[in-house]
């Protein structure tokens, strides 16, 4: 298996949006469209058979595109706040929770261009809520409910980490900065981003916050995973890629990353998911 750059379902995929911004700040600009001019949206074929080397969520210009996300994770990028981990998506059944889409989504913004990758992700989040609403005809509330979690902790005697300073920025567009690198630096980890293959995971010059979502996925955690580590900077780490009927997955990264899952009960900002339909056709 060839190494690849996983941007996970419905945590992870959207941390690499992850921004500190208020959405309310970058969302509201005078003039700006409150939908897209044109949204393709189709049903995603079976990963496995799928050729393209990404899964996610990315903006670019006036264009927002996703690829085999689920109607949940789409609801997370619209919806969640960016600066709370304690969040989380529910109700739904069928195919909501089944079927996975493709949508690409451009709007006619030139000040769009303009924009860094955080600002024009909370520029898109009120456009993909509209798209929502008309396409799957999206109902759903929020909450605040007593959920168990799992917090990751440092274990006694430390995080197997090391500290190293902030990746460089981005210049346009996440994916096809990546793609340059991995043709420029082959076999190299890309500054920001988690490296997965078969063997592993190596994270180069990555915040906990963002790995947070590789890191549950590669567990096989049963609940959401919340970032209590105290390491609030940016660092390098790896741990071995559990397979899929391994038992041991979450001690394995505890021992790898000198970390520990806690099960605890916390309060999380739910936002439920009340009733939605098929999307209407293009």
């Amino acid at each position: 298996m060839l190494p690849e750059y996983r941007i996970p379902l419905l945590v992870a995929v959207l941390t690499i949006l992850v921004a500190q911004v208020s959405a309310q700040s970058t969302s509201s600009a005078v003039g700006a469209p409150a939908t897209f001019d044109v949204a393709s949206i189709r049903a995603s074929a079976d990963r496995s058979m799928q050729s393209e080397s990404w899964m996610g969520i990315r903006t670019s210009g006036g264009t927002f595109e996703a690829r085999s996300m689920s109607l949940k994770a789409l609801v997370w990028f619209a919806y969640a706040d960016r600066g709370s981990q304690r969040q989380m998506v529910t109700g739904g059944g069928g195919w909501i929770d089944s079927r996975d889409w493709d949508i690409v989504a451009k709007v006619d913004d030139p000040s769009l261009a303009g924009l860094s990758d955080t600002e024009r992700t909370n520029r898109m989040r009120p456009l993909v809520k509209a798209l929502l609403d008309e396409r799957f005809h999206l109902r759903l509330h929020t909450e605040t409910r007593p959920t168990p979690v799992y917090v990751l902790v440092q274990a006694k005697g430390g995080a197997k980490v090391k500290e190293v300073s902030a990746p460089p920025a981005v210049e346009g567009d996440w994916h096809e900065a990546l793609k340059r690198f991995r043709t420029e630096n082959p076999g190299k980890p890309f500054p920001g981003a988690i490296r997965c293959s078969s063997d592993g995971c190596t994270a180069k010059a990555m915040s906990m916050s963002k790995a947070l979502g590789q890191i549950q996925g590669s567990s096989h955690a049963d609940r959401m995973v919340i970032d209590e580590t105290g390491l609030k900077g940016y660092d390098d780490f790896s741990f071995r890629m559990p397979t899929q009927d391994d038992d041991d997955a979450m001690g394995k990264i505890e021992e790898d990353l000198g970390m520990k899952f806690e099960s605890r009960k916390v309060d999380l900002t739910t936002y439920v998911i009340d009733s939605a339909q098929l999307p209407t056709p293009n």
